[in-house]
């Protein structure tokens, strides 16, 4: 028997202001980081937000940060979006959340995680305003208040949004260190690309043009040369001819 079932007994009594649930807590005010976009097809990449100084993230800075191919394959919907989050970021904040409750001061004693990990002893409740109530209830007795539930859960909120800050932010600063200087590099590829292009269409133009002049000056060359033999030619049969009546006549 679990240690919340062990405090349960068949006479749990409920307070008045329990039935009314626990406050849904604000979510956490965070300053969003702009993620870096992929270059535009015109090979002009835009320009990148200015991202902080030596950002930090334990998934991309950290000793586990080696970039490998994940075992699970993502599913995206048919816009390309990510539907379902990779099994390895669902245990890092997993991970993150035992680690703050078990090291930070601020977790000491029974608090949010507590509570949301002690409903699952109860699972066979039905009732889920009953199972609230009843796992409130039985952890009243460690020193947990509606308050403190309340309040560290919006302190796990606020864990949470710093990281996926901090995470934004080494993205964006490992996107400028290794992704845009080879946009820059293909960038540059491309102009070079786009001039050899230019001089090539001009190469052709001019091979071109050459080749008709070419073709005309051989035309004119060979008009005028068969032309001069045809003309010398007659000329000799001519002289050929009076040569044979001269010495017929003489």
């Amino acid at each position: 028997m679990s240690f919340l079932k062990q405090l349960l007994t068949p006479f749990v009594e409920f307070e008045d202001d329990s039935k009314k649930g626990p406050a849904k807590p604000n979510p956490p005010v965070t300053a969003p980081v702009a993620t870096p976009q992929p270059a535009t097809p015109s090979f002009l990449p835009p320009p990148l937000p200015a991202v902080p100084e030596n950002a930090q993230h334990p998934l991309i800075n950290g000793p586990a940060a080696p970039v490998t191919i994940p075992d699970h394959v993502p599913t995206y919907s048919a816009g390309g979006t990510i539907t379902e989050p990779l099994p390895e970021h669902e245990q890092y904040f997993e991970r993150l959340i035992d680690e703050a409750n078990a090291r930070n001061p601020l977790f000491q004693g029974t608090d949010f995680k507590e509570f949301v990990d002690s409903k699952i002893d109860i699972d066979d409740i039905q009732d889920e305003a009953i199972k609230y109530q009843t796992a409130y209830n039985a952890l009243k007795s460690t020193g947990l208040t509606k308050e403190k539930l309340l309040s560290t859960g919006q302190e796990y909120l606020n864990l949470i949004g710093r990281d996926l800050n901090a995470f934004q932010s080494a993205h964006a600063q490992q996107y400028q260190q290794e992704v845009r200087p080879k946009e820059e590099l293909l960038q540059k590829k491309a102009q070079e690309l786009q001039t050899l292009t230019q001089r090539l269409n001009t190469l052709k133009a001019e091979i071109n043009q050459i080749s008709q002049e070419i073709t005309l000056t051989k035309d004119k060359m060979n008009t005028t040369k068969n032309s001069f033999l045809l003309a010398g030619e007659n000329k000799q049969k001519e002289i050929q001819t009076e040569l044979q009546k001269i010495t017929q006549h003489f």
